[in-house]
Parts: C-alpha cells; sequence; structure tokens
C-alpha cells in the first residue's frame, strides 16, 4: 500500500483510508481500557471505511477475536470476504429466516426474546453445532434487550438450551458523551445488578468510544469502540482524551475551470453571482458521493494549500468552488480529513450539516473508491 503523499488514482472521486491512523487510534483506546479487551465495532461498513479490508487488518493486531456488526448480512458479507479468523457478534438481532446465515457462517447473535433463543437452540440442534451467543440487557437505552429484573429468568432458560451457549451479556450507554453523568451511572448501576447474578466465564462489557474516554469504572471486561477507531466522536473531549486521528479523507479531481464575468451565475437555480471577473472549479464530487447539499455556498475545499469557498449549489455529481490563478484541470481538493499538510475537520462538516461525523462517513457512498494507504504494521 502507497504512502499518503503518494497516491495518484485513477479516480475523479476517492476516500483515502490511513491505515496507520487507525491502528494508532485502536492502540490509544487499548491504552485507556485497562486490560479490557477490545470489541472492534464495524458496521456499517465500518462505519464507511470499508469492513472486509479494516477486519483483515485486525487480524494482524495481537489480541483482537471479537467484532461487531449490526446486521446478519453484515456477517455474512465478512464471512464471503474470507475473514474466518475473528469472532463476529451481530449486535442488532435477527429474524427466524436468517437462521440459517448464522448458522452456516458461524455469527455469534445478540438475544433478547425466548422466541428466538428457543427456535435458534431448535436450528441449532437439527444442524448439530452449539452457537455462542450475547444477551442484551435495557438499562436505559430503551431499543433492544431485557429489562435487567428478567436477568435470571433468562440466564435459567439459556441454561436449559443445550446448543446455546452464553458468551457474553451487554448494555449500551445513552448519554456516554458527557451528556448526562447521572443518568449514565444510574444504568451502569443496574448493569452491575446483572453481573452480580451472571453465570462464571461470562464477557461482561458495556462501553463504547465516549464512555471509554469518560468512565473508567465501566470497563468491565470488554469495550466495544466504534467511532474512536475511525478517528472521531461525538464530543471533543473524547477526540482529546484519546489523542484521535482522522482516518478518512475525501478527495476528488478538479474536472474544469471556468472563466466568468460578473454577473455570471453558476450550477442550478443561480444561487452563486460573481461579482467580479471569477475563476470556478469543477470538482468531482456531489451529494452522490456523499459531499452533501446542505454544504452549498457554506463550505471550502483545500486545492493547493488554498481554501476554496464553494459557490453554488452542489449537484448529484459535481460541485462548483472559487479558485485563484493557480489551479488546473487534474489538481486534488480536499474536502474534509487531511492532505498531510492541511485538514478539514470532518466534525465541522457535520456541524454545518447540523449533524454528526457517523453520518458524514455513512454516507460516503459506494461509487467513491476507497484507497487504503500506510498500511503496513
Amino acid at each position: 500500500m502507497a504512502r499518503q503523499s503518494e497516491i495518484k488514482p485513477a479516480a475523479t472521486t476517492w476516500a483515502e483510508i490511513d491505515l496507520s491512523a487507525f491502528k494508532h487510534n485502536f492502540l490509544s483506546v487499548k491504552k485507556h481500557a485497562r486490560g479490557a479487551e477490545i470489541i472492534p465495532v464495524i458496521k456499517a461498513n465500518a462505519y464507511g471505511h470499508g469492513a472486509a479490508v479494516l477486519a483483515r487488518f485486525l487480524t494482524r493486531i495481537p489480541g483482537v477475536k471479537n467484532v461487531c456488526v449490526v446486521r446478519t448480512g453484515e456477517g455474512v458479507e465478512l464471512r464471503k470476504a474470507g475473514i474466518k479468523e475473528l469472532n463476529i457478534i451481530v449486535l442488532g438481532g435477527f429474524i427466524a429466516e436468517e437462521t440459517a446465515d448464522i448458522i452456516k457462517y458461524r455469527l455469534e447473535p445478540s438475544v433478547f426474546t425466548p422466541e428466538e433463543i428457543a427456535w435458534l437452540n431448535k436450528a441449532a440442534q437439527k444442524a448439530g453445532v452449539t452457537i455462542a451467543v450475547h444477551l442484551k440487557v435495557n438499562t436505559g437505552m430503551n431499543r433492544l434487550g431485557i429489562k435487567p429484573a428478567e436477568a435470571p429468568l433468562f440466564f435459567e432458560f439459556l441454561s436449559r438450551m443445550p446448543n446455546l451457549k452464553l458468551k457474553s451479556v451487554y448494555t449500551h450507554f445513552a448519554k456516554a458523551d458527557g451528556a448526562s453523568p447521572e443518568f449514565t451511572m444510574n444504568q451502569a448501576g443496574a448493569f452491575e445488578a446483572v453481573r452480580a447474578m451472571t453465570p462464571r466465564g461470562v464477557m461482561f462489557h458495556a462501553a463504547a468510544s465516549s464512555a471509554i474516554a469518560r468512565y473508567g469504572s465501566v470497563l468491565y471486561d470488554g469495550v466495544r469502540p466504534g467511532i474512536a477507531l475511525y478517528g472521531s466522536a461525538s464530543d471533543a473531549f473524547t477526540i482529546k482524551k484519546l489523542g484521535l486521528r482522522p482516518v478518512m479523507s475525501l478527495k476528488a479531481r478538479v474536472m474544469n475551470v471556468i472563466e466568468l464575468k460578473p454577473g455570471d451565475e453558476v450550477s442550478y437555480g443561480g444561487l452563486y453571482r460573481a461579482k467580479k471577473k471569477e475563476r470556478i472549479a469543477i470538482i468531482a464530487a456531489g451529494y452522490g458521493d456523499g459531499f452533501r447539499r446542505e454544504l452549498t455556498n457554506r463550505w471550502s475545499v483545500i486545492i493547493n494549500g488554498r481554501k476554496c469557498p464553494v459557490a453554488g449549489r452542489i449537484c448529484m455529481d459535481m460541485t462548483p468552488v472559487r479558485v485563484d490563478a493557480g489551479v488546473s484541470i487534474g489538481d486534488t481538493a480536499l474536502i474534509f480529513g487531511s492532505d498531510g499538510k492541511n485538514r478539514l475537520p470532518v466534525e465541522e462538516m457535520a456541524k454545518k450539516c447540523g449533524t454528526i461525523s457517523y453520518e458524514i462517513f455513512t454516507g460516503i457512498t459506494e461509487r467513491v473508491k476507497r484507497i487504503y494507504v500506510n498500511g503496513k504494521n
């Protein structure tokens, strides 16, 4: 894999994925996890970064045994991509029609209803296999999971399922980004009450990225970092505390340069009008790539080390930006991330869009080529 400064791809729009930054973030999380097992979350195509490539990279990092996805289909895709060494935990539950794939591809589903436990055990018996399962506990997020008070009943029920093995019990914090420490501690208290009655040998995990940075008392046996591995977080404290480095940089080529005279309008709706003689560069990225339409006239890219403001409506496939005389067709525009010398934080882009970096990353579409750099361990 090439180094970042050497990249000259045969593509007009691409996302550079810096594997050295990814590894740095992993090791930083590990340092703060105080010995807890690191269970990387690579759902949603590793937050848009490429799940198969990053899963394969994780197999080269000592100590990584388990990864998390949310959909059964995501686990199937990883197995089909040749990821055999890692246990794949499915956090989002499953439906009966997915049971065959869970067995065939050796996935480890979350469970939280008696019905799914019963039919999964029956299918496992028929196939002659034992399936590892993970019991989700709802301590306050109110999406999935059993109530803490139901834990003894579920432990007893699972003990009567000969073809299921309870591997872990876990929960998820709703406000770990600092919004309400009291709420987080209340969740932790409810979870620890479950821990006191959990059978021996079962892993306990709760903390995701922000909780790893903020709450040392909830690290337990394992932690599930997601967004932190990709160099971002929902709060600035976590980014600073963990010393995170951005992993993805979105870039595009300049496809054309146009000379405008005063009064000329640019792109759909004429939302930008030249006040004098100006130059407009058309870059090969638009909302069809994940460069969001809300950023029309509200964002700047960097070309040749200089900020170039968006000048007119962001289109599906291209975006006009105002440039100086030094910009030519074929130059590279940095949309967010880093080019080695300059940075455009994805968190700032997300703020302008009224969202979070998670949505920006996962919104980078399939047609944007992922190019992996700095990949040597």
